[in-house]
């Protein structure tokens, strides 16, 4: 926590950051994917999609629920 709070008064990013853990999640969201759909996946980080795949593509979010919606 006190990293936390040093890095809010000066700015600079933590030493547990944001950008560190969505590529963490994602392989984990990736691997479930690709165990749902019983094959493998082809994926393109840059992109952050499945190229081809719609299958695959459509398992990356789902319809958000009034009023909790992100615009």
């Amino acid at each position: 926590m006190g990293n936390f709070f040093e890095c809010m008064g000066d700015r600079s990013l933590p030493v547990s950051d944001v950008f560190t853990h969505h590529r963490s999640v994602s392989a984990c969201h990736l691997a479930n994917i690709a165990m749902r759909l019983g094959r493998k996946v082809r994926w393109d980080p840059a992109k952050e999609e499945f190229p081809g795949d719609l299958e695959a593509s459509a398992m990356l979010r789902r319809e958000q629920r009034k009023p909790y919606t992100i615009q």
